[in-house]
């Protein structure tokens, strides 16, 4: 986990450690609080322990359980009703149900900071001392 515990976070769910560690140092570098998890078992664990995520990216062909299975999960537990999701995918498509945007793999840092931003502005206006 990256940052100091202030929340909402951003939660990045990616398999690939080299993919979820530059997105979060990207997403650190900018001023956003951010936590990791590597599939949808560890992400509901972190997002317990996190009580609150402004946005949770999520790796769409995740091991165990994939996206698809986090987001149904998401949605069936009151305590994560308003966490907005946004799906990461290579594959095109529409927007999978219970998402509120997709980035294309492999995701660009301006899309992605650009994502972030709308669903997070708060923490992206401040950036945290060295």
């Amino acid at each position: 986990m990256i940052g100091s515990g202030v929340q909402p976070q951003v939660l990045i769910v990616e398999d690939d450690p080299d993919v979820r560690g530059a997105m979060a140092e990207a997403l650190h570098d900018e001023g956003f609080e951010v936590s990791m998890a590597i599939n949808a078992v560890e992400a509901l664990r972190v997002l317990v322990a996190l009580e609150s995520a402004c946005l949770v990216l999520l790796d769409w062909e995740i091991p165990r359980v994939d996206g698809r299975g986090l987001v149904e999960r998401l949605r069936q537990d009151e305590r994560f009703a308003g966490t907005r999701v946004v799906v990461m995918s290579a594959e095109p498509g529409p927007l999978p149900p219970g998402a509120v945007g997709v980035l294309r793999k492999p995701v660009r840092l301006e899309a992605l900071l650009e994502a972030v931003r709308r669903h997070c502005p708060a923490r992206g206006a401040v950036r945290t001392p060295a």
